[in-house]
């Protein structure tokens, strides 16, 4: 016959052994992957997180060089043929293709109204009013001619009634034919089709809307499209390249 007070002892040390086991392994996971959180917050870039934005602290992180804005020509708004590398370097810069007849809410009506935005943001600070510029290149140089260009730029610096303001150029080209080297350049995507009436390039407007962040050095250091572009990240990349140009 089984011996009732046998089983039962069995089965208590049965359980105690048990109840050991799950306390070791309990205790092996618990007590390191509290130190690791630890370490991981004191020397990881999450211990440099703005807690309103949810981005890094400007500074805290490095904007790699994409490529550099090539030497091209492009027209300003008086008319008169320029390098490229005017609007391009000397400054940070945030340069963006548009066409004033754009109806697209997701494309040019949201970056310049973004722009505006940032150019707001920016000019509440002496260093930055001084050290940043906005460009604007149009896609459309038969219609956007450097007349419009200079009235778009008169609307643009008095838009916050500031007494001194961004700089804020807006340029065009002289012809599709000088444009199509501008876009390829930034890899801007744009459809140009081929009119059968005279053979002469048209272009077709539709386009994904980039922001290009380019440094002093006219390097393009990020590419922006409106998965991830806001006012805060644009800020806080702006302010980390004048971080990084003041080190320099």
């Amino acid at each position: 016959m089984i011996n009732m007070k046998s089983i039962s002892m069995r089965v208590l040390f049965g359980l105690v052994f048990l109840l050991s086991v799950w306390f070791f392994v309990w205790s092996a996971k618990s007590y390191p992957a509290k130190n690791q959180t630890e370490i991981f917050n004191a020397n990881s870039v999450m211990s440099h997180v703005n807690k309103k934005t949810g981005l890094p602290d400007p500074g805290t992180y490095k904007l790699q060089k994409i490529f550099r804005v090539p030497q091209l020509t492009v027209l300003d708004s008086k008319g008169v043929l320029q390098p490229i590398g005017k609007y391009t370097q000397g400054k940070i810069t945030l340069l963006t293709f548009f066409y004033d007849r754009c109806s697209d809410a997701d494309g040019c009506p949201y970056a310049m109204a973004l722009f505006h935005r940032v150019k707001s943001q920016l000019e509440k600070n002496t260093k930055t009013l001084n050290s940043v510029r906005l460009v604007n290149i149009s896609f459309d140089p038969e219609r956007d001619t450097p007349m419009m260009m200079a009235g778009l730029e008169k609307r643009s610096t008095e838009f916050d009634g500031n007494k001194k303001s961004i700089e804020w150029d807006f340029l065009t080209t002289v012809s599709v034919n000088d444009l199509i080297p501008v876009v390829d350049a930034f890899g801007q995507n744009v459809d140009i089709n081929m009119s059968t009436i005279n053979n002469s390039k048209t272009l077709n407007y539709s386009h994904v809307l980039k922001v290009f962040l380019i440094d002093g050095d006219g390097y393009v250091r990020e590419i922006y499209s409106t998965a991830y572009l806001n006012k805060d990240i644009l800020l806080n990349d702006i302010k980390t390249l004048d971080l990084e140009m003041s080190a320099n």
